[in-house]
């Protein structure tokens, strides 16, 4: 039995599950010999690293130049080393408990030293050229809201079959991106705000402007009719909507779930975000033009649903939403819209637009519009650290190198 304390293991393909081969795996590979990471990187706590590799994929995906080895809850992308030296020896079939023939090994040789006795000589039996080394894979977030951004849905009528086929249902995500189930789950998370399933399974990116007009008919509706934000319910909700959204009854339950503190509940109740629908009237404030800070601090403020009138907006939400300047001549920060979610995705794209817009960044003026960006073991600093130079107490652009 592999023990925690081992370094290497053989990985039979049968016994893991379905196996996707990329082309560093010759055709006939039963078996893989692995290099396994620290045992604490594999398992849980709970299970051993035997138990937790009878319940790995070895899964290759197209775009990607390596397979990975994906685990319940992580995954390890698999380089290949070659290892001419390597030898993998087990004893003669007649010094096996029972599953031998019973005849004696030719191999067998009588060792009289040291007081003699026979000592059975191991065998090569497996003797690779090469084994796989594991480091770990962490789910690049940019990429996978690439994917699922390439067929947006706008509503409202039939949608075009090219756009339908672009879309992939949990598990193909979950290949293509080479993740396990609990990291996919997490990272859709992440771009919960316009992630959601459709009849066929298959997941896809819900448009802003659809989501936001989803988003304002909600707002509405509690307003009008009082409701308690901590206690919506969605089967009334559907009821109440108006207008041609009132057909998205879909993007209207999502649309309240991401913006919930914890989902709809079994009840079909939620518990609206207060934050979130701050964060939203903002949106829609900055969007039409810009404003001094003074001005739309006082306007943001009116334009909280009356239940929200012990509630004052944290200047901090509108960090990812745009840019303070300061004028002179009136005396206050310009804000202008410069929200996050329309940059790119891609962290050199993201870099050279945002060099674009300003020469220079203090840490604190970027960040926001990086932590979208960052995937699972980044963060804003080493991102920065990778894109840009920081000379002067200021982040600047990167030179292109010669």
């Amino acid at each position: 039995m592999l023990e925690n304390g081992a370094r290497r293991a053989l990985i039979e393909v049968e016994s893991c599950g379905s196996v996707t081969k990329d082309k560093s795996f010759p055709a006939d590979d039963s078996l893989f010999l692995v290099e396994l990471p620290p045992a604490s990187d594999i398992g849980d706590g709970k299970k051993s690293v035997s138990e937790a590799l009878q319940g790995a994929n070895i899964v290759g995906a197209e775009g990607s130049s390596q397979a990975a080895l994906v685990f319940s809850d992580r995954s390890f992308l698999m380089s290949k080393v070659e290892s001419s030296n390597t030898f993998v020896v087990v004893p003669p079939s007649s010094s096996l408990p029972e599953g031998g023939d019973g005849e004696e090994d030719d191999e067998e040789e009588e060792n009289r030293a040291d007081g003699g006795g026979k000592r059975a000589k191991l065998n090569a039996n497996v003797c690779p050229s090469f084994h796989y080394e594991l480091t770990r894979h962490y789910l690049d977030f940019s990429r996978l809201y690439q994917i699922l951004s390439s067929s947006t849905y706008e509503g409202y009528g039939e949608e075009c079959q090219e756009k339908s086929a672009k879309r992939h249902t949990f598990e193909e995500l979950c290949v293509v991106m080479q993740s396990s189930k609990s990291e996919m789950e997490a990272a859709l998370k992440k771009v919960e705000g316009f992630v959601v399933t459709e009849d066929n399974n298959k997941l896809t990116v819900v448009s802003e402007e659809l989501m936001a007009e989803a988003f304002d008919e909600i707002l509405a509706v509690v307003s009008a009719n009082d409701w308690d934000l901590d206690a919506i319910e969605l089967p009334k909700l559907l009821k109440s909507v108006r207008g041609d959204i009132s057909t998205e009854k879909g993007v209207i339950a999502h649309c309240l779930t991401v913006n919930s503190k914890d989902g709809i509940d079994a009840d079909q109740v939620c518990q609206l975000d207060v934050a979130k629908v701050a964060s939203f009237k903002a949106r829609k404030l900055l969007s039409k033009k810009d404003w001094q800070r003074k001005e739309f601090l006082s306007k943001w403020n009116a334009e909280m649903p009356h239940q929200c009138t012990s509630y004052t907006p944290p200047e901090s939400l509108l960090a990812p939403l745009c840019l303070s300047t300061f004028d002179a001549k009136v005396g206050d920060d310009i804000l202008s819209f410069f929200p996050s979610s329309s940059l790119p995705v891609e962290p050199s794209q993201r870099f050279q637009r945002l060099f674009k817009e300003r020469e220079q960044w203090k840490e604190v003026d970027i960040s926001p519009f990086l932590d979208d960006i960052c995937k699972e073991n980044e963060n804003c600093s080493s991102l920065l650290l990778k894109y840009a130079v920081y000379t002067d107490g200021v982040w600047i652009e990167k030179p292109p190198l010669a």
